[in-house]
């Protein structure tokens, strides 16, 4: 709904993980892998109503795709 410190809170939770998966994906490019990384996030901010309730597979999956992108 908008708020923005809930936000903050799932991109603190979950940073490690998209961070992780980023750089293993893009070893060579770290600012291609920054780029993934905020394309995931922009991907949770886009779609929060229809993610599933497994959040952190999903955002595994979407910063993977983010990356081979």
């Amino acid at each position: 709904a908008g708020d923005a410190a809930a936000f903050e809170l799932l991109v603190r939770r979950h940073g490690g993980l998209v961070w992780s998966v980023c750089r293993a994906v893009l070893a060579h490019d770290r600012h291609t892998a920054e780029d993934a990384f905020q394309a995931t996030f922009l991907a949770l901010a886009r779609k929060a109503g229809a993610v599933p309730t497994h959040l952190p597979g999903w955002l595994y999956q979407v910063a993977r795709r983010a990356a081979l992108r």
